[in-house]
């Protein structure tokens, strides 16, 4: 199926060199470099002879760095796409992912222009980015006028993200709509403002609804969270999928941290250098929630009743790993919490 990329950011160029390699961890002469040699961007040029820069200018560069890290040559990398940039990213984080996750990267939807920036490099093939609504309402349009009368092709996402400013009931159909063409079997939705009704009638449609802000690390625990759910779930096109986790790894540690000091941590975090206390302690208070709710899930029989279990094994385990995170934090800075980490059984 064809990638439909749309820009994350504005077209408008705004930014400076100096500024753009600070954003893309840098140097401006290999900016520069890239530029002359490679002809990675063409920034626009001002009158008087300032090179300014897009934001799409700045998320390609991050992309393209990223590839370098992980091993691609400047000179393979630098004529690709977009899309095929973020393609390659995407396919090296699956080969780090679980095995299921590798073995089946869910088709993923995105409507917000910030999301391919906010998430980074996924697990997953990404089939559609759209700016809002309307533009992916006139995707699915075009799509449908090409198909003529053909069959549908079978579910065209896996899952679908959605960042919406507001929740009205117009919305709420229109997303509605789309979800059920696109034949998505997972859906996040992150919103500022909406009626209790409107949010309501996402979730009982098998939304999974946040309110915005939702910082980046979150929305990732959340997507890949939906992401192992995708990988794990009994339908067809999974079927036979490899386990979540290696059997041989068993229950999951318990816990480290009890919920108080979790949130003693994040009012802390402004006394320390930067924020990654804060960050890990609400990473491991999300994972612990998730524990819980797999814990109370209702299962339709058996296959699902194991989902639930190894769902639960896999946030646990991912819980121990930040926790121990978290310790060589609150270590390095020297934090004293009111009480002692305490195996907490919450």
């Amino acid at each position: 199926m064809q990638n439909m990329f749309t820009s994350v950011s504005s077209e408008q160029p705004r930014y400076r060199s100096g500024a753009v390699a600070r954003m893309a961890h840098i140097p401006v002469s290999t900016l520069r470099i890239w530029e002359r040699r490679y002809q990675v961007i063409d920034p626009a040029v001002t009158d008087s002879g300032h090179r300014l820069y897009t934001g799409a200018d700045v998320e390609r560069l991050l992309l393209i760095k990223q590839l370098i890290e992980l091993g691609h040559a400047i000179g393979t990398v630098a004529r690709l796409t977009t899309p095929a940039l973020q393609e390659i990213a995407d396919a090296r984080a699956a080969l780090g992912a679980a095995p299921a996750l590798a073995a089946a990267r869910p088709r993923a939807a995105m409507l917000g222009l910030g999301l391919p920036r906010r998430l980074g490099a996924c697990a997953l093939q990404r089939v559609g980015t759209w700016a809002d609504l309307a533009a992916a309402e006139a995707a699915q349009a075009d799509r449908a006028a090409a198909q003529g009368n053909t069959p549908p092709d079978g579910a065209q996402a896996d899952l679908l993200i959605a960042e919406m400013p507001t929740l009205q009931p117009e919305t709420v159909n229109r997303l509605l709509a789309l979800k059920q063409r696109l034949g998505v079997r997972r859906c996040i939705v992150v919103y500022g403002f909406g009626a209790d009704l409107a949010a309501q009638r996402l979730r009982d449609a098998g939304c999974h609804l946040h309110r915005a802000p939702l910082d980046d690390a979150d929305l990732r625990v959340q997507v890949d969270l939906a992401l192992t759910a995708l990988a794990g779930a009994p339908a067809a096109a999974l079927a036979g999928a490899a386990p979540l986790l290696d059997p041989g790894q068993g229950a999951a540690p318990p816990r480290q941290f009890d919920a108080a000091q979790l949130n003693q941590l994040a009012v802390m975090a402004n006394t320390v250098a930067c924020e990654c206390p804060r960050h890990l302690a609400g990473l491991v208070l999300q994972l612990g929630l998730f524990e819980t709710y797999s814990t109370e899930c209702l299962s339709a029989g058996p296959a699902d009743a194991a989902l639930h279990a190894d769902l639960l094994r896999v946030a646990g385990h991912a819980r121990a790993m930040l926790e121990g995170a978290l310790l060589q934090v609150i270590e390095a800075d020297g934090i004293n919490l009111d009480s002692s980490p305490s195996n907490a059984s919450r």
